[in-house]
């Protein structure tokens, strides 16, 4: 008798299921309302917050969670603004530049050696006069006082006008905080209008950083980006953490137990792969996931105040400042619960730095550029062309292995449609699992394969039709031997 698992090839897959191929090559590069981009990231969302506690846990082991973020928000301008205290001229956003000099002055005197501002100064402010004083400070603590200042360029630093000059070229170096076409990647370097390369923010805190603490091995990130593979936007794949253990009680959140492990966290935290927005019991959401102070606990002098900063050392630890206030509206939807400010992103990307150097997480994919043949300036995604129609096979060539060892026993108890069909599903998802997991080992994440995961239905839709095709195999094979034979698995043995 023919074995009943060797009825296919890939040209017979291609013509029994040409329709299915068509059909997914359409729901992903049309992608018509959006269903496929949707999918595809909530998949890789799903990922992200599967992989939190074990990123957190190997942060912690490395000793590489050296970010704080130090958030300014509207409670904190006020009540430094106010005359009895008297901290801020300002009392709104924007700061007065003597303000920040007040802050950056505060930070170093708590201990910090690098400090990131993710705020971007365009033009000289004609009603603020103390531009010159930030100047000639940032200048000192540069050259004497072993204090590393970065500031943000905006998307391009040739849009800086010249009176504003001064300032981002007494800092220790400036980064990039605004791009496009990486999707979901942050970049490493950007080519500007000019053709100079700038790093982003995150990229110069890493290198002023590496320059500080040679100890730590850091490892340079030019050769990354020329990694096997890569499409034409790369980028790093951020890992997101769980909520932060240590953080400020002004921020009203609910951080993470301190004794928590890592299949608890799993447990404790696998409501998030239902949805990012989640509230506790008591009203309070999670807290973000790096260690964060807000502005007023940082000239807090009264006996209650926050034990935040003097909870752990921080001569090696980077501080990166942001803004949290209606007014700026810089919110971004990361796959851990809650928007959270665009500083959070940059802050992220800078751990990811820090724990796994050029090690990051890239991207996989191949792309074809149509202008190298005379053609428009089309990119064909060479991956999800190939991977699609292989993805298919292969997973049809285990369906079908797994349905022929099942019915090898021929003492085997009846099965319900609807066990099959779960089992077949079973197969898809524990398949694509794998491959995922396997080229997270490599530090690459498939963003592709994201997309053939949102395509599960077409795939359990091939499965079914292919197991209807072997039960046709075995009829055939049933009557030319004139045995009887179970024709379906969940279907009634014919005698």
């Amino acid at each position: 008798m023919q074995n009943p698992d060797a009825g296919i090839s890939l040209n017979g897959m291609i013509r029994r299921h040409w329709m299915l191929l068509v059909a997914g090559y359409l729901l992903v590069l049309a992608d018509p309302f959006g269903i496929s981009s949707k999918s595809s990231q909530a998949i890789s969302d799903g990922f992200d917050r599967l992989f939190s506690p074990f990123y957190d846990h190997a942060l912690a082991a490395e000793g590489a969670d050296l970010v704080d973020v130090i958030l300014i928000d509207d409670p904190s301008i006020r009540r430094l603004s106010h005359e009895e205290n008297g901290y801020l001229r300002a009392n709104d956003w924007p700061l007065a530049y003597s303000d920040h000099l007040v802050l950056i002055d505060a930070l170093r005197r708590l201990g910090y050696g690098t400090i990131i501002l993710d705020i971007t100064f365009y033009r000289a402010r004609n009603l603020d006069n103390s531009l010159p004083l930030l100047v000639e400070r940032l200048k000192h603590f540069r050259d004497h006082a072993g204090l590393s200042v970065v500031l943000s360029a905006g998307e391009d630093p040739n849009q800086l006008e010249p009176s504003i000059r001064p300032l981002t070229e007494a800092a220790a170096d400036i980064g990039l905080v605004g791009w496009s076409g990486h999707d979901q990647h942050y970049p490493i370097r950007r080519t500007v209008a000019d053709g100079t390369v700038v790093p982003t923010l995150a990229v110069a805190g890493y290198d002023i950083h590496c320059q500080k603490f040679p100890s730590r091995r850091c490892t340079t990130l030019s050769k990354a980006e020329d990694a096997w593979l890569m499409p034409r936007s790369s980028g790093m794949h951020l890992s997101w953490g769980m909520p932060a253990q240590r953080m400020a009680a002004t921020l009203g959140c609910s951080a993470r137990p301190a004794d928590d492990s890592v299949f608890r966290s799993i447990l404790q935290r696998g409501r998030y792969l239902f949805g990012a927005e989640v509230v506790s019991t008591d009203g309070q959401r999670p807290c973000p996931p790096v260690p964060t102070a807000t502005l007023r606990d940082i000239f807090c002098t009264a006996p209650d105040c926050d034990p935040f900063f003097s909870q752990t050392a921080l001569t090696n630890r980077i501080a990166i400042v942001g803004v949290s206030v209606p007014s700026a509206r810089d919110l971004f939807d990361p796959p851990i619960p809650g928007r959270l400010p665009g500083v959070y992103l940059h802050a992220e990307a800078l751990r990811n730095l820090l724990h796994y150097g050029a090690d990051y997480l890239k991207p996989i994919g191949a792309e074809w550029n149509l202008a190298g043949i005379g053609l428009p300036g089309w990119t064909l995604p060479v991956d999800l062309l190939l991977s699609w129609p292989l993805i298919l096979f292969l997973i049809l060539m285990l369906a079908r292995r797994v349905l022929a060892w099942r019915w090898r026993d021929e003492s085997r108890a009846e099965w319900p449609e609807l066990a099959v069909e779960l089992a077949e599903l079973v197969i898809i998802i524990v398949s694509l699992c794998l491959l995922y997991s396997v080229l997270l080992l490599f530090h690459r994440t498939p963003g592709f394969l994201a997309d053939l995961i949102g395509l599960t239905p077409l795939l359990l839709i091939a499965v079914r039709k292919e197991r209807k095709e072997m039960e046709n195999e075995r009829k055939t094979m049933a009557l030319a031997a004139c045995t009887a034979v179970q024709f379906g698995l969940g279907r009634n043995p014919i005698h």
